[in-house]
């Protein structure tokens, strides 16, 4: 027996702040921070996915790491699925 269960994000930000779309993908972008605070991990397990390079970031000019929500989600999503164990029955 399996469960499979689905997750739906919403991601409010104030309009005066602009908006990053990833290159590769066209999905939003978010900070490490706000990565981090989404999915309850640390900043620093995502600057290890990132160094991977498995999911999409690009550099602000300042220096601020900017990560495609969609590709971490699926990064983490697969990650929580391969640590699922058979239900016993």
């Amino acid at each position: 027996m399996s469960v499979v269960t689905n997750r739906r994000y919403i991601i409010r930000q104030a309009s005066a702040s602009r908006k990053i779309a990833c290159l590769k993908c066209g999905e939003p972008m978010l900070t490490a921070e706000q990565i981090a605070n989404l999915f309850d991990i640390t900043q620093r397990r995502v600057f290890q996915i990132i160094e991977t390079g498995a999911a999409h970031f690009s550099e602000t000019d300042a220096g601020a790491a900017m990560i495609c929500l969609k590709s971490l989600a699926a990064i983490l999503n697969g990650e929580a699925q391969n640590n699922q164990s058979p239900l016993n029955d």
